[in-house]
Order: structure tokens, then sequence, then C-alpha cells
């Protein structure tokens, strides 16, 4: 704060230039700010398609889909992603392990451009 306070006098400009804050525009209403949805809220739900099945049985245990749509994982990725979650108690047969993979490259792969993050409300 010293720093700025010693630059802003160098260059001649005043205590009451930094604190006061910039006029507002007359007759312009306030935007009211739409309420944010509440912290916890699921958003997403996944697309259809082979392997939907398995994967909502599979990662809904612990988690909404709106972990999986934010994703951009090549196969090799998603593979050690699914088999993480079987290490970690993911119920999922080894016959269902590719499907999964072929699902989850497919609709949330490196192309996956369609995620658009949604803000929420603060936690009190």
């Amino acid at each position: 704060m010293k720093r700025v306070l010693l630059l802003a006098l160098c260059a001649g400009l005043s205590l009451a230039a930094l604190t006061t804050p910039a006029p507002k525009p007359k007759g312009v209403p306030k935007a009211q700010p739409k309420p944010l949805p509440i912290l916890g809220t699921t958003f997403h739900s996944l697309p259809a398609g082979t392997g939907r099945s398995e994967v909502e049985a599979a990662c809904y245990r612990c988690h909404s889909a709106d972990i999986l749509v934010q994703q951009r994982l090549n196969e090799k990725q998603w593979t050690a992603e699914v088999e993480k979650m079987m290490r970690w108690g993911a119920v999922v047969k080894e016959s269902d392990k590719p499907v999964m993979v072929a699902y989850l490259l497919k609709h949330f792969g490196p192309g996956n451009k369609g995620f658009q993050p949604i803000r929420t409300q603060p936690v009190h």
C-alpha cells in the first residue's frame, strides 16, 4: 500500500483520487443480478448413448454428472480414471469397462467444448 501511495504521489495524484470511487452515471438503472443457484445443485445429465447406463450405475453412487461433463480426457486418461475409481470402490464389471471408456471418450474427450461452468452462491 505504501508503494502504491508513493507512486501515486510521485505521479501527481492525491490520496482522494486513490480512495474516492468513480462517480456512477446518472439515469442508468442498476441491474439486479439473477440469484445464483445453491452450491451442490445438479445441473447436467449424461447424453444418451451406449454405455450411459453403466456410467450412471458406477459413477452416480459418489458424484453427479457435473463432474463428468467438464472433462476433456483422452482414451488413456479415461481408462486410468475408470480403473482408479474401481480401486476406490466403484462397482464396474471388467466387461463394462471398455463400453464405459468408449462412452466417456465420445462425449467427454479432448473435443468436449460444450461444458460451460455455472456460478453458484457461496456457502455460509
